[in-house]
């Protein structure tokens, strides 16, 4: 093997090297988004099911009052 090939395969190394951290940071980046989204979603679930029992009607304005 000569200098030049010894060159080579060393920076196909480092190249390697460098790419597997670099996917494994993407990973952890992927799963802390993933992890973001799914607590949104629950905080907007509950929001939504709180403004629901919010907006739920009362009784019917039509209606008389039991005293009359």
């Amino acid at each position: 093997m000569t200098q030049t090939d010894q060159q080579r395969i060393d920076e196909l190394e480092i190249r390697a090297a460098f790419q597997e951290q670099l996917i494994s940071e993407l990973n952890d980046a992927l799963i802390n988004q993933g992890n973001r989204i799914d607590a949104l979603e629950l905080n907007l679930q509950r929001f939504m099911d709180h403004l629901t029992t919010l907006q739920d009607p009362g009784p019917d304005q039509d209606e008389k009052p039991p005293h009359y």
